[in-house]
């Protein structure tokens, strides 16, 4: 009794990405030069670690990845000294993907390129009987660019959140200050309180590392400034020019943060009116098209109608 050539086929799949790794665990240093990573960045891996799983299972091939990342010099093709600064600074705004550095982040890159390569020649098997090694590029490449849409996802929804719990914030640190509370003991208690109801809450968390830098001994304007290059928000920009400004004026901060939340809401609120109002008008374009199928097919029932009954 014969085998059947698909699984003599498949069963080479499996020998070819078997060979592979060991190829791949060939490259393996001894000594994995590994990033520096410390301080609040090291508790945001350790809990990303416990939330899921499956980053402690590729973090040791992720590792070996980062360390070749890290020993690659700029060419005229690639610099990589600019990928790296610009990936630092989206993975600090980007929340707990800021639990990674940039090196780490391109291995993360390589490794789903890996898996998803695998899963395209799979996949190619056993639709066409055939590995289509196009295929399995095209996984790969849909692998490697599957963390950067991630990141920019998280980017922009961490943005979002900031934007929508800043006045509540506020508010809070206005109330504590309005209680005779001055501002760096106003903002230790928000920040604690924050970090007990909410300890995900990314204008906490913010907060937390302004609070840290001027209990080291920054400067309250540097620290609000450093705020605003970490977070890139509009509102917040608009915030910290305020108080800087009542910091050389001499104005009292609680009358002026509390001007500044009713500025930012009366914001949100026209930008949410402006929103609504353009939704009649885009939503103007598709209805065109559903009206235009269900009128076809109401009037071609209408004319098969007329044309049996004709016969």
């Amino acid at each position: 009794m014969g085998v059947d050539p698909k699984f003599l086929l498949f069963g080479s799949i499996i020998a070819i990405f078997v060979a592979f790794a060991f190829f791949v665990w060939g490259f393996v240093p001894d000594d994995v030069e590994e990033d520096e990573i410390y301080g609040y960045r090291l508790t945001k891996r350790k809990r990303l670690i416990e939330e899921d799983a499956s980053y402690a299972m590729v973090l040791p091939l992720v590792k070996v990845f980062a360390h070749y990342f890290r020993r690659l010099p700029d060419t005229a093709a690639w610099k990589i000294s600019e990928t790296r600064s610009v990936l630092r600074d989206k993975l600090m705004r980007s929340g707990f993907m800021g639990a990674f550095t940039a090196n780490e982040f391109l291995g993360m890159c390589c490794v789903a390129a890996m898996c998803l390569f695998v899963v395209g020649l799979v996949f190619s098997f056993l639709m066409t009987n055939t590995p289509q090694i196009p295929v399995a590029f095209i996984g790969a490449g849909v692998g490697f660019s599957l963390p950067f849409m991630s990141l920019n996802s998280a980017m922009q929804q961490r943005l979002i959140d900031i934007d929508r719990r800043l006045p509540y914030t506020v508010d809070l640190l206005v109330l504590s200050m309005r209680a005779g509370l001055d501002f760096m003991t106003a903002l230790d208690r928000v920040v604690t309180r924050g970090q007990i109801q909410n300890p995900d809450d990314p204008m906490v968390q913010e907060l937390g590392v302004v609070l840290q830098e001027m209990r080291v001994g920054t400067a309250r304007s540097d620290a609000l400034i450093n705020l605003c290059e970490r977070v890139k928000s509009e509102y917040l920009n608009s915030m910290v020019g305020a108080i800087l400004q009542s910091e050389k004026r001499g104005t009292p901060l609680a009358n002026v943060l509390e001007i500044q939340v009713d500025t930012i809401r009366n914001k949100r609120t026209a930008k949410i009116e402006k929103a609504a109002s353009q939704a009649a008008v885009k939503i103007l374009f598709p209805l065109m098209f559903i009206f235009g199928a269900v009128v076809l097919v109401v009037l071609g029932a209408m004319i098969l109608k007329i044309m049996a009954e004709g016969n």
